[in-house]
């Protein structure tokens, strides 16, 4: 086991040394006696790097490049705890934030998640790092490739896919031959991300591919390139009485937007599957018409909680149709679920906050977890005018007791605040949770690219 945790922080190290922003600038002259430590870390000796800076006496320890050599030794050595503390102190005595190290300190706390022994610590390191839209991430999810876990790998690959350089790269495409159906599937969706005629050839095996995902994510493709077998066989599927087809099939047409896409959803609607209506009425989110809120008003009183979220969220999409008023309808929904995505919806049509508040206040005090982290999703919707407003009920659920409410309040919180969210964003890398620092980090490394 040992050796094992030394691999992986060894992996850590090499990892962190690909990215070319996390380098230690020169000691400047102003502090000579410490130039052999210098030396040191440029040889890569960090063990020794790190004791020799705890030697030093308090003044010399608190120069502020030597601060910053002791962060970096720290991040190296995969401490991004230690490291932070350390930043902290950095901070205090510049009387200012050091963007480009802050940004290097919460990739720390991103990346030494990778290697964790547990599944959904690793599920949220690499969530970080596919939100992050960074080129600076390929190497890490070009690891992702080999996780043991086909979640994780699918992750990885929907990472690599927002790259024309990722989705080109020899791992990716041999990710299609991996035994998880979800990354098979996570390959071919970025195929159609772009108009790379030389994955025909790697596609159109797999339309015989045994599960259902894989065969319509690979008629997706072709029919992306405009292969007439493709959406042939994608209007085919949306048509099979195998609901698993139908459904896959209409969520692959949508993103297609085939002519015949309104016939197909409003045929879906009334289907007697409630994954197949569910389908349907995300689907109509991206054809905005006075026929499809007709539809979807009819899904937002479905039996089933999911179909009504699926109307909800959509009907949010439908600005200048009065979608509003069968959303207020909607506020005495009875699942609390719901009615979560339905004041999300509102708020994305700019409702006032003060018609929301009562429910959004009963929802955040819900003894059911699940209901708070839906309410902390909604007020991601909020705009400029409820932006204050929203703030303040996430500052709440980022102090929930529970984990998943605070990741999402966290992606919330940067979604609305932008590069104001820092400070916010630098104090939950302070949690007591791997898997919410980690969130942290992630949406620190966003909105610190938006500032730059």
């Amino acid at each position: 086991m040992r050796v094992l945790k030394m691999r992986r922080v060894v992996a850590l190290i090499t990892s962190l040394m690909l990215l070319p922003s996390i380098t230690a600038p020169a000691l400047s002259g102003a502090v000579p006696d410490i130039s052999q430590i210098q030396r040191h870390y440029d040889a890569k000796e960090y063990p020794k790097t790190l004791e020799e800076l705890d030697r030093l006496d308090r003044e010399t320890a608190n120069v502020p490049d030597v601060r910053r050599l002791k962060i970096r030794t720290l991040l190296r050595l995969g401490k991004p705890k230690d490291a932070l503390t350390e930043y902290d102190k950095l901070a205090e005595v510049v009387d200012q934030e050091d963007q480009l190290l802050l940004r290097e300190v919460a990739l720390g706390f991103v990346v030494i998640l990778t290697n964790d022994m547990r599944e959904q610590m690793r599920g949220a390191a690499y969530t970080a790092l596919k939100d992050w839209h960074s080129p600076e991430s390929m190497p890490f999810l070009e690891g992702g490739l080999t996780d043991q876990s086909g979640l994780v790998r699918a992750l990885a690959a929907e990472g690599l896919a927002n790259f024309d350089a990722g989705r080109r790269s020899p791992k990716f495409r041999q990710a299609l031959e991996d035994q998880a159906a979800l990354v098979k599937e996570a390959v071919l969706k970025g195929f159609t991300k772009s108009h790379d005629a030389s994955v025909i050839s790697l596609a159109e095996p797999l339309l015989k591919d045994p599960e259902v995902r894989v065969r319509v994510a690979a008629a997706e493709v072709l029919c992306h390139l405009k292969r007439s077998k493709g959406c042939d066989a994608l209007l085919r599927y949306a048509k099979a009485p195998n609901p698993d087809e139908r459904t896959a099939a209409i969520r692959a047409l949508v993103e297609r937007q085939s002519t015949e896409l309104f016939r197909v959803l409003k045929d879906a609607s009334e289907n007697q599957q409630p994954s197949v209506r569910g389908a349907a009425a995300t689907g109509f989110g991206r054809l905005p018409s006075a026929e499809a809120l007709v539809i979807l008003n009819r899904l937002l009183r479905d039996p089933l909680p999911p179909v009504r979220i699926a109307a909800a969220v959509s009907l949010g999409k439908f600005h200048g149709l009065n979608a509003e008023e069968p959303l207020s309808r909607a506020l005495v929904e009875r699942d609390d679920a719901v009615r979560a995505f339905v004041i999300g919806a509102l708020l994305e049509h700019g409702e006032r906050y003060e018609v929301v508040a009562s429910s959004i206040q009963a929802l955040i005090n819900m003894k059911e977890p699940a209901v708070r982290a839906a309410v902390a999703r909604a007020l991601g919707h909020a705009g400029e005018p409820n932006r204050e407003s929203a703030r303040s009920a996430l500052m709440i659920l980022i102090q929930d007791s529970v984990p998943r409410v605070r990741i999402a309040a966290i992606r919330s919180m940067a979604k609305i605040e932008g590069s104001r969210a820092r400070t916010v964003l630098k104090n939950s890398l302070h949690d007591e949770d791997d898997a919410v620092r980690a969130t942290a980090g992630g949406a620190l490394l966003i909105v610190l690219s938006l500032a730059e």
